[in-house]
């Protein structure tokens, strides 16, 4: 009885210190947010912007942008910004670049300005006159100084430059397509891969697979069913065949949201491994190794598992959080591989060549998940492993603290800045 009231007054202190912590997490969160929102270069310009000024002719400016686009979320910013500063006068026209039409216009003024091949039908892009901004060249300074230079003469909206349909911009997307080596698009696709995007769904993935205590075959269940729906996910959204859901104006709150508490998770990670590698050093066992669920946490989920949930379920769990959290982390292309192959994908002829690429493409984007869920599933059948790991604890536990503190800053600053 006495033993039985002490364990429930450790469960009692250990809800409290974790429910503690989880505020201590969420309120530094809503803080970081908050700061950024007034410390961050957009809310300058705002007050920059809040002296009107008047120019003598109109400008017009054409701005390309892609849904989910982190740098077009700052883009858009900046243009509400300088549009504020020139009220009525300055003519803004916006282009989703998923957009067929769009990318063949993108394509023809990229051609007229003179822009570099490699960074055409990326965004976010800005066209004024016989200038564009591109990515990082677009601040409140730069739009201020095009506008400037243009509105002493009367000048040609972009999007009417190109009169007729341009027919050698789609014959130009073409060749750049033919030029394109399965290597180039493999690398391509691997690079894309390794990114603050897909690091958040990895660190998402490890805990996922943590949560729902998976081991041995059961983690080649659950993981390769959530790697399976992040594949199909991004495949689909590269067909255009998810046009609806990934226009949905809330997702880019929901994303900063969803990578902001994977870095506190990945935070929360590093603490615990840090504590691991400082009691192991100091103990020298590992018997005491913390990087687990608290013990009530586990009795919660054992509970469930015991009354409801079969395994079935925890695979079509799997199924949609990867379809959540691949919606969550759209756009995080760099490379100018995936636009054209989207483009071409709308050609009949070039179809089915543009799919195998997309498939190629895809492929090697969840390559980076498939070793980490492959991995763990060999830690908890290995022996060779268990051993490995018991010989060089302490180095495997620094390496984790530094790999989970990095995650989390790349991660913060992903979430707070874009």
């Amino acid at each position: 009885m006495k033993t039985k009231l002490i364990n429930n007054k450790l469960n009692n202190a250990n809800r409290r210190k974790f429910y503690l912590a989880l505020t201590l997490v969420l309120l530094s969160l809503f803080s970081l947010i908050f700061i950024s929102q007034i410390s961050s270069p957009y809310a300058i310009n705002s007050f920059a912007a809040s002296t009107s000024s008047s120019v003598s002719s109109p400008v017009y400016l054409a701005y390309f942008y892609e849904v989910g686009c982190h740098d077009c979320d700052k883009a858009k910013i900046i243009l509400k910004d300088i549009s504020a500063k020139y009220p009525g006068n300055l003519i803004i026209e916006s282009f989703d670049i998923s957009l067929t039409e769009n990318m063949e216009l993108a394509e023809s003024l990229g051609e007229l300005c003179q822009m570099p091949e490699e960074e055409r039908l990326l965004v976010p892009v800005i066209f004024i006159g016989d200038n564009y901004l591109f990515r990082g060249t677009i601040t409140f300074d730069n739009l201020d100084e095009l506008i400037q230079k243009y509105s002493t003469t009367e000048t040609i909206a972009p999007w009417e430059k190109i009169k007729e349909k341009d027919l050698t911009a789609q014959d130009r997307l073409i060749a750049r397509f033919q030029s394109f080596g399965l290597t180039a698009v493999a690398v391509s696709g691997l690079i894309d891969g390794i990114n603050p995007c897909a690091f958040a769904t990895i660190i998402f993935f490890i805990s996922y697979l943590a949560l729902t205590n998976r081991k041995g075959k059961e983690i080649l269940w659950v993981g390769g069913m959530f790697t399976l729906s992040v594949f199909l996910t991004y495949f689909l959204i590269g067909t255009g065949a998810l046009k609806v859901i990934t226009s949905l104006s809330f997702l880019p709150l929901v994303r900063k949201i969803f990578v902001l508490v994977t870095a506190a998770l990945a935070l929360i990670l590093g603490v615990v491994s840090l504590y691991d590698y400082l009691q192991f050093k100091k103990k020298g066992t590992t018997k005491d190794a913390k990087l687990q669920l608290p013990p009530f946490l586990k009795n919660m989920i054992h509970s469930a598992i015991r009354k409801n949930v079969r395994f079935s379920n925890y695979i079509l769990m799997a199924a949609v959080t990867g379809f959540i959290v691949s919606l969550l982390e759209l756009a995080c292309t760099g490379q100018i591989y995936l636009p054209t192959i989207m483009f071409i994908s709308t050609i009949p002829d070039l179809k089915a060549n543009a799919l195998f690429y997309l498939l190629l493409y895809n492929l090697m984007f969840i390559l980076p998940l498939v070793l980490v869920f492959s991995f763990t599933y060999w830690g908890t059948t290995s022996a060779q492993w268990a051993e490995l790991t018991q010989k060089n604890f302490g180095k495997i536990k620094i390496a984790m603290t530094l790999l989970f503190f990095g995650l989390a800053v790349l991660l913060f600053y992903s979430g707070i800045f874009y």
